[in-house]
């Protein structure tokens, strides 16, 4: 107590190369900034010089004459209808496999883990098939029903470890006291999965947010669009229209919700990451 560690050559070593990788994530994140406040003149004039005057007005004609806000209000929509359904589904899945005593519940629950190593790229086909099927195609309810299924597998595996750590004792005393499963369920199993359910929506926020590959496939209309595809086809047409700055004031702002989201929650994602994994 009361003495300082020296650092060895490799502690050093280690710190160094944590600190180059971090200025490699830094600095072209300040780079798209800056840049998003030049004019067009500017950046084609010096791609490394810093703007004269800032340029704010780059941002709302990202947001107004690009389409940025249609598509990140259609973003929240997304985000929003597939979080809560995943949430509702995952919930009362993970709480009758964690709580409940029946046949065949390792066989469900392990089945349900094990179609964790089946990639995406493995289902694209048939979950393209599928969607056509439903009617579901260039549509952002469809695309909120399948962001909700694919992310159960993952989401199932961190929320049922979480409530098998819950005490029984609070269930039984919930029955004594006349209670339904259901209203177990929603007043006592629910809120005390609250933390847990925190941690994997940030996930689900990550994961919807950052995805292109889906909304590529099954959206066509642009005016569904969320912000990944928008801004891959705002960069293509700039192959057609000089507006560089504009669409990096675009990018700026889809990155800003990220940014915020996983700075203000990303020791407490930790800290539930390793409550689960003690209680499971």
């Amino acid at each position: 107590e009361g003495m300082v560690r020296r650092l060895g050559i490799g502690d050093i070593v280690l710190r160094a190369l944590l600190g180059l990788w971090a200025l490699a994530i830094i600095l072209p994140l300040i780079w798209v900034i800056y840049t998003s406040l030049k004019t067009n003149q500017e950046f084609f004039m010096g791609a490394w010089q810093l703007p004269k005057i800032m340029q704010w007005n780059n941002y709302y004609r990202a947001w107004s004459q690009l389409g940025i806000g249609k598509s990140f209000f259609n973003t929240i929509i997304l985000l929003s209808g597939a979080m809560v359904l995943n949430t509702l589904l995952v919930s009362l899945g993970c709480y009758t496999l964690a709580r409940f005593d029946f046949k065949l519940r390792n066989v469900i629950y392990w089945y349900i883990i094990g179609s964790y190593f089946i990639t995406g790229l493995n289902t694209m086909v048939t979950g393209y098939i599928l969607m056509r099927q439903l009617g579901l195609l260039n549509s952002l309810f469809g695309l909120i029903i399948n962001y909700a299924a694919t992310s159960i597998v993952f989401n199932t595996l961190i929320l049922t470890a979480f409530m098998k750590g819950q005490p029984k004792e609070l269930d039984e005393a919930a029955y004594i006291d006349g209670a339904s499963y259901w209203q177990t369920f929603w007043h006592v199993g629910l809120p005390l999965a609250r933390p847990s359910l925190l941690t994997i929506n940030v996930f689900n926020f990550m994961r919807y947010y950052n995805d292109f590959m889906k909304p590529l496939l099954y959206i066509r209309d642009p005016d569904k669009y969320p912000l990944s595809v928008a801004i891959y086809s705002m960069a293509q047409a700039m192959t057609y229209r000089v507006d560089w700055v504009t669409l990096f004031a675009g990018f700026v702002i889809m990155m800003i919700p990220t940014i915020i989201v996983y700075s203000v929650f990303q020791n407490y994602i930790t800290k539930n990451l390793t409550i689960g994994a003690l209680k499971g």
